[in-house]
């Protein structure tokens, strides 16, 4: 029974890509629809001047992503995110309660649980780059912020993924802190604030 189930997983696996191919058709190739984010390959970073000496760098452990995804024409694309702001993660070698601090005094969780993205248009710039435009929720302040988006590939069956569409982006963005209401502290931490997202989706 061991040898047919593994005979079976193999042949189910079998036409699965293991590794996933950049190129239109590929992407053209997947099926239409909601996708996922794969939050164990996915990744949120924030990175601030502090005291103009370093890039102070942040991630994010609680968010997730909903992609409504059009291949032949990802114009007509949507995503939606939202980021937990409590669960900052600084790695602080010695104060337990510093990652605490910055959700609650920084990004005000108490007040506003939520931090939200939500796409309001998306446009093509080259074979695997383009820019999504959407409306940011941080602080109680909705202003508009524009990622800037790699494409990284697709599967049309991925076998991680037991067989389902996956597909992979990599996007970067700046925004000023202030813009959203945020002053605190600032003749120590800067203005601008810069994301760098990594993130795999799924077709359910």
């Amino acid at each position: 029974m061991k040898l047919a189930g593994a005979l079976a997983g193999f042949l189910l696996l079998n036409g699965c890509a293991f590794v996933a191919e950049r190129s239109p058709e590929t992407l053209s190739s997947l099926p239409a629809g909601q996708y996922q984010l794969e939050k164990s390959h996915a990744s949120l970073i924030f990175r601030v001047s502090h005291l103009g000496l370093s890039r102070y760098t942040l991630r994010f452990a609680d968010f997730d992503a909903t992609l409504d995804f059009d291949p032949q024409n990802p114009a007509a694309s949507r995503i939606v995110a939202r980021i937990n702001p409590m669960s900052v993660r600084s790695d602080h070698p010695t104060d337990q309660g510093w990652d605490a601090r910055i959700g609650r005094d920084f990004l005000q969780s108490g007040s506003f649980p939520d931090i939200t993205f939500t796409s309001t248009g998306i446009e093509t710039t080259g074979t695997y780059t383009g820019r999504v435009t959407g409306d940011l929720a941080l602080l109680g302040v909705v202003r508009p912020v524009t990622l800037d988006v790699v494409y990284n590939g697709a599967m049309p069956a991925a076998a991680l993924y037991a067989g389902r569409a996956a597909v992979g982006f990599s996007a970067t963005a700046r925004f000023s802190r202030s813009a959203f209401g945020s002053t605190r502290l600032a003749e120590f931490v800067g203005d601008e604030i810069d994301v760098a997202i990594e993130a795999e989706f799924t077709r359910p």
